[in-house]
């Protein structure tokens, strides 16, 4: 492979980072022609077809892509998640099905499969593919606590409970597993095994989110103080009025990046669209304004809050975040967000770039509330702290805080902007 023709496909990256989306696919088309035949600039030019809304051509080219190179697992996974967002749900997971069968000693694309299967909850398909993994490789912890997972999905609790009461005597410090059997024990009634559970999760791996979060659902049912001490609504979620960049120019610009139809399977919206790819490391000028003027509301804000060694969030407080993951949610009429927390981050945001009229902050119509654990734990108990959005407003908290949205009702979107971000030194 020619030299100048890597520089060239990592010029075309910095071309559609820039929203050059006709010009970097021009590139790579012209990359190709030339001898440059791997399949890395075969998926980017697949990137871009989707980026510029000619989404049956995309298919085809994730399809030619993964036609040629089984395991190439970007384009399944992009694929997987672009399908659901034009109205082709059923079609999800056909790449990995066809691939699985001509490739069955990947593991890593095993891997991949499982995972996608569990984050569009297609839970037959993740209990008939751990089968699948467990023929071919044999028993494997993790796959024992994606079972677990598919079984308590489809309403199988207490046989979920002893699997993992089996997999965690013979593997006792795989943290997945003491995660899982505290988000059954909550769906099956027991708050004090959810407890011990989460706690011993939180031993083994403090910075998982996940057991955190369901520790905090279980304290709060058995009224013990402590979950006073690790959820503080009141001083760990904090507002900020952001300004420096030019709202209504943003809201152009995130408008035009919301190019298909559908919310994405695997997130938390429904009833409207996500951007697609990180979109900080867009190279817009819109959005780098606003990724500033939201740095720098996160460093003031974590200018005010302490370090305390023994806490889950502020332990990790270092005065100083960098980005994990950005995107823009757009909301439509009757949309919202479940109730959900954020598992790649430390911490996480909603910045309000445009609102509807009803969404005035006179009612609770769109507005964001904290405390209400994921349905999927049948635990109906109501918002710890609600916040009504304002227009420029900046919301932020621990990744580990249950939070949805309550449903509004409009002609006019809701346009927001999230991240994730994880504490650096």
């Amino acid at each position: 492979m020619k030299a100048g023709l890597v520089d060239r496909h990592n010029a075309a990256i910095e071309l559609r980072k820039a929203g050059r989306f006709e010009d970097a696919l021009a590139e790579y088309e012209a990359l190709i022609a030339a001898g440059l035949d791997a399949p890395e600039t075969a998926t980017m030019r697949a990137h871009l077809l989707g980026d510029l809304g000619r989404y049956d051509e995309a298919i085809e080219a994730y399809r030619a892509v993964i036609a040629r190179q089984p395991a190439m697992i970007e384009a399944h996974e992009t694929l997987a998640k672009l399908l659901p967002q034009i109205g082709r749900s059923d079609e999800a997971l056909d790449s990995y099905r066809s691939a699985l069968a001509q490739a069955p000693d990947r593991g890593a694309l095993w891997v991949s499969a499982l995972g996608m299967a569990k984050g569009l909850r297609d839970y037959p398909q993740l209990l008939e593919w751990c089968d699948a993994v467990e023929r071919q490789f044999g028993p494997d912890t993790l796959v024992a606590t994606l079972r677990a997972q598919g079984l308590s999905a489809t309403g199988h609790d207490g046989a979920a409970l002893d699997l993992l009461r089996q997999s965690i005597a013979i593997e006792p410090g795989h943290q997945p597993l003491h995660t899982t059997l505290a988000h059954v024990a909550l769906r099956m009634g027991d708050a004090d095994l959810a407890r011990s559970a989460a706690m011993q999760a939180a031993q083994i791996d403090p910075n998982d989110q996940s057991c955190w979060a369901l520790l905090s659902v279980a304290l709060r049912l058995l009224g013990d103080a402590r979950e006073t001490w690790l959820t503080d609504y009141e001083a760990h979620i904090c507002t900020i009025d952001l300004a420096g960049f030019d709202r209504a120019a943003v809201a152009e610009c995130l408008t035009a990046l919301h190019t298909t139809s559908e919310h994405p399977s695997e997130q938390s919206l429904r009833g409207g669209t996500q951007t697609r790819g990180n979109l900080f490391d867009r190279n817009l000028p819109e959005i780098a304004a606003l990724r500033t003027a939201i740095e720098t509301g996160i460093s003031d804000t974590l200018a005010t809050l302490e370090h305390d060694p023994k806490h889950p969030f502020l332990r990790r407080n270092t005065g100083r975040a960098a980005f994990a993951g950005s995107w823009s949610a757009r909301l439509r009429s009757s949309g919202f967000h479940i109730n959900h927390i954020h598992h790649e981050g430390w911490l996480s945001s909603a910045a309000y770039i445009d609102l509807p009229p009803e969404v005035d902050g006179a009612s609770d119509a769109g507005a964001l509330a904290f405390g209400v654990p994921d349905t999927d734990l049948g635990i109906d108990i109501p918002p710890r702290r609600v916040i009504r959005p304002r227009v420029g407003q900046l919301v932020l908290f621990p990744s580990y805080f249950w939070h949805g949205t309550i449903p509004f009702e409009s002609s006019h979107p809701r346009l927001t902007v999230a991240f994730d971000a994880l504490p650096t030194g």
